[in-house]
């Protein structure tokens, strides 16, 4: 249970700058045997406090007539503050809704389709496609949902910081989504319009389907409470997936990659990409994949994006690297670092 108790500290830390309620919350959990003896529910692979804060959010966002509703920014427009009765609540809440609760703790999994990460990906598929051609084939490795494969239906507006926050508005001018970032610094490459996409493929060990509720249910419960803006964006990209769903392919990325790319056209340029899920991949399967993928790039146009991380501080960014062979050399460089929500971008890479 120690270790259980560590995640829940961790994640305070976290969570103290934007979620004041799971700040307050994962203290609770950590100080209170009964809460972290329902966690244990959660299997050991899994990241067992944002599984146990998403189940309680699922539920509370179910409308449920329990004071714990009262604290939550996502259900009312005036939250009560936390405070001394919070920790009592929450037993309570636990202890009434416990059958509602385990399915989501053992069954669920941290499938956060941050859709606001497709900040970087527009520059940064930008960029690649000033090097090869397009349209390009899209793979995204663990897409959730996939409603990153969706970047180029969303519209964006990059504030620059260094030129005194002019705004830069790229992307369909009627998209019923928008994507707010800053750029702090360097000059991502921003053309009004994106690159064209041939086609669009997810691969994921458990992918979510936005037609289905429970699994649009859970991608809300999975956003903090506070994060309005977040939720909101979240929302109108699901309604845009659900117009043309995206092909999401259930399995070991090692298993159907190698299918997926033969699937496509040799001469068409392929982009490989992940934003955060790599952290998630033993050792030995990362190594694995990016021989698969290193070999493959010798064969034929190939291109793989990842985004990756230390996590070492709450607010750390992570680097967006693109690697690719080069004269049969595979090589990766730093493009950018960004936000993990995509509230802001760092360009290393030279323009086109």
């Amino acid at each position: 249970m120690t270790a259980i108790r560590e995640s829940f500290l961790d994640l305070a830390e976290w969570a103290a700058d934007t979620s004041p309620l799971y700040e307050r919350l994962c203290r609770i959990v950590a100080d209170a045997p009964e809460l972290l003896a329902v966690a244990e529910a959660v299997p050991a692979d899994r990241a067992v406090a944002n599984v146990f804060l998403a189940a309680v959010h699922c539920v509370v966002r179910r409308g449920v007539d329990h004071p714990l509703a009262d604290y939550y920014p996502s259900v009312t427009d005036e939250p009560r503050p936390p405070d001394a009765d919070l920790a009592s609540t929450l037993v309570d809440f636990c202890e009434v809704y416990a059958a509602d609760l385990r399915p989501l703790l053992t069954d669920r999994r941290t499938q956060t389709n941050e859709v606001r990460r497709s900040a970087v990906l527009y520059p940064a598929f930008a960029h690649v496609t000033a090097r090869t051609a397009d349209p390009i084939a899209l793979v995204e490795i663990g897409p959730s949902a996939g409603l990153n494969l969706s970047w180029d239906q969303y519209g964006y507006e990059f504030r620059e910081t260094a030129s005194d926050g002019d705004v830069r508005r790229v992307g369909p001018s009627d998209a019923a989504v928008t994507i707010r970032s800053s750029v702090d610094s360097g000059t991502p490459p921003l053309p009004t319009t994106p690159p064209a996409v041939h086609s669009r493929v997810g691969i994921d060990l458990n992918p979510l389907d936005v037609t289905d509720d429970t699994d649009v249910e859970w991608l809300g419960a999975l956003t903090w409470p506070e994060h309005d803006q977040r939720r909101a964006v979240l929302a109108d990209a699901v309604t845009v997936a659900r117009r043309d769903p995206p092909r999401l392919v259930e399995g070991n990325v090692l298993d159907e990659l190698p299918g997926i790319l033969d699937g496509i056209p040799a001469d068409v340029p392929v982009v490989v990409y992940s934003t955060l899920v790599l952290y998630q991949v033993p050792d030995e399967i990362r190594a694995a994949l990016r021989d698969l993928i290193a070999t493959r790039a010798k064969e034929r146009p190939l291109h793989w994006l990842t985004g990756s991380g230390t996590f070492d501080e709450p607010g750390d960014g992570l680097d967006l690297h693109w690697h690719r062979s080069v004269e049969g050399t595979f090589r990766s460089d730093r493009l950018a670092r960004f936000h993990p929500h995509g509230a802001w971008i760092e360009w290393y890479a030279d323009e086109p």
